[in-house]
């Protein structure tokens, strides 16, 4: 990977630490088909991974001190199971998407609402969020889990046609209720994101889906 594009992904996949010796190692690995940051954790389980494509293996590499470890799988079962784990899951079934209104508001203003969420009512959080929103149906759900998640993780995805590479990020949250996908716009020039309710077999589906790119 040249260092241009080692310093636009790090800045991307690594804000906070992009300058550090081990994220400047592994970005100089050769350069994948597709590379991924994954941050996950519920109760004592943490992850934080990231995860380089190639057309014939997948490594993976945790990015935590305490827990260091790298290791390449390459068969497609290995790598389903190894998707499914890194989000705590263990339903390894398709679930089929369902119809669900998808909320659409500025990124700054769901920014702070979600960083305000535990200081305020849950009526005043679900108002906020209707009236960003204008579905108050959907928005009291996804006020719910905002104030009260078990599980939380973020999803930084890099994949690169034609020499250049495409970002995408999103943040998943999940309680008793059930889950929320939430997607960012990478680009601050943009200010939106799209939340939809979403199971975490459901995620995991989409994220291995993505690994493979079927």
């Amino acid at each position: 990977m040249n260092n241009k594009d080692e310093g636009y992904l790090a800045h991307f996949l690594f804000p906070e630490l992009s300058g550090d010796k081990k994220i400047r190692d592994v970005l100089k690995r050769a350069a994948p088909e597709r590379i991924c940051r994954v941050k996950f954790s519920e109760g004592d389980y943490a992850q934080d991974i990231c995860l380089q494509v190639y057309k014939d293996k997948l490594q993976i590499t945790s990015i935590k001190e305490a827990d260091t470890f790298s290791y390449k799988l390459k068969e497609p079962d290995e790598v389903r199971r190894a998707c499914y784990y890194l989000l705590n899951c263990f339903d390894l079934t398709d679930e089929a998407l369902t119809d669900a209104p998808a909320l659409l508001m500025p990124k700054r203003k769901y920014e702070e609402l979600r960083d305000k969420a535990s200081s305020y009512t849950l009526f005043f959080l679900s108002q906020c969020l209707t009236a960003e929103t204008g579905d108050q149906e959907y928005s009291a759900k996804l006020a719910k889990v905002l104030k009260s998640h078990t599980a939380d993780g973020e999803l930084r995805l890099c994949s690169r046609h034609e020499g250049v590479w495409k970002l995408q990020q999103a943040s998943f949250m999940e309680d008793a209720s059930g889950g929320w996908l939430v997607r960012v716009s990478p680009e601050a020039s943009e200010d939106w994101i799209i939340a939809v309710p979403l199971t975490r077999a459901q995620l995991c589906s989409i994220f291995y889906n993505w690994v493979l790119l079927t």
